[in-house]
């Protein structure tokens, strides 16, 4: 009877996370493509429960290779190395076998990995990995005579692939946030901050800001901030605040990303700016049927909505001058809609109309 180690088990939930995760979310490139297909047909053929038992018998190889390379492999094993190591040592071709490339078992996979020749695993990375791979950039930066045009290529890979994940995530790996709740007859108070002291500071100028309501003679000021937080809420009847401490993770970022509505920003601006002319102008425009106007605009109680996109030639022409100058100020300025109201402060920089 087989016995395993909590090792073990580790490498075996690791090497099928990878299966399912180069299953079902393949790069877009042809050669993940494919083997997203084959390991489908593979799944098709022997069933969940075939493929996982013969994924279980690659622990030990796996666990090998991880022994030879973790010395010098800049990535983590789960993230990257069992990814890796699939991509470049299963043969997927046998649907009814999928197995360990003979020609290839005593290959080196970080090699292979720092050689470009297996793809790069459509995984995250994590802080270590990413101060890892800072470390190796800066290496080929001070002394780029010691990279070779494989190690060149595999950096580049790596960078572009951090690159893209970095840029996909709103959180790129799991941080730790220190969270403070403080509940008074008011209502609720939510504190997050990176760290217990800051978390601490931000508790303490709300006891210090209330702090008369313990009837406290000293003054709040002279106290720490773990101070007064203690007498604050030792001493108030009727308040407390509870800590804790949460991982924060990164969200699954899909391999397509779902197309989100168009958002945007207005910035709000005088009438002043326009002649009288134009805003008579926009004023009949706004009743027009939209088909029939120059431009796309709405009326607000006092003023008028205008978007600030590039126009073609031809609407340019029909506009005034003034207006076009406001779309353009908006415009440069990341903006999206130009408010034009009555009721708002003129600018400066801007011509103003006494009308």
């Amino acid at each position: 009877m087989d016995h395993y180690t909590l090792s073990h088990l580790e490498a075996a939930a690791c090497l099928w996370e990878a299966v399912l995760e180069l299953r079902d979310r393949p790069d877009a490139e042809p050669h993940a493509i494919e083997r997203a297909l084959a390991i489908r047909k593979t799944f098709d053929t022997l069933g969940t429960s075939g493929l996982r038992l013969i994924v279980v018998g690659w622990i030990d190889p796996v666990d090998a290779a991880w022994y030879k390379a973790q010395e010098r492999y800049p990535f983590s094993f789960d993230w990257n190395f069992v990814p890796r190591w699939i991509v470049d040592m299963i043969d997927w071709s046998d649907p009814r076998h999928p197995a360990i490339r003979t020609d290839s078992a005593h290959r080196d996979v970080s090699g292979a990995a720092r050689k470009g020749a297996s793809v790069k695993a459509p995984v995250p990375i994590g802080r270590p990995e990413h101060l890892a791979l800072l470390e190796r950039a800066r290496a080929a930066l001070e002394t780029p005579a010691g990279l070779t045009a494989d190690g060149s290529n595999a950096l580049i890979r790596d960078i572009a692939h951090a690159e893209k994940w970095l840029s996909s995530s709103p959180l790129p790996w799991p941080i730790d946030v220190h969270v403070a709740v403080i509940e008074h007859r008011h209502g609720t108070n939510l504190h997050v901050a990176l760290d217990a002291n800051a978390l601490d500071a931000q508790v303490a100028a709300y006891c210090r800001e209330w702090w008369r309501e313990i009837g406290d003679g000293r003054d709040p000021h002279s106290l720490s901030d773990r101070d007064i937080i203690e007498a604050y809420f030792d001493d108030h009847p009727h308040e407390s605040c509870s800590t804790d401490r949460v991982m924060l993770k990164p969200p699954i970022i899909p391999h397509r990303i779902p197309q989100l509505p168009e958002t945007g920003t207005y910035c709000v601006l005088s009438t002043a700016h326009l002649t009288f002319q134009t805003a008579d102008r926009l004023d009949k425009w706004a009743s027009w049927p939209p088909s029939e106007r120059p431009i796309d605009i709405a009326a607000s109680v006092y003023g008028w909505f205008v978007p600030t996109r590039e126009l073609a030639k031809e609407r340019r022409a029909q506009l005034p001058e003034d207006l076009l100058r406001l779309i353009a100020f908006g415009r440069d300025r990341g903006f999206r809609f130009v408010l034009l109201d009555c009721d708002a402060v003129s600018l400066d920089d801007l011509p103003v109309h006494d009308w």
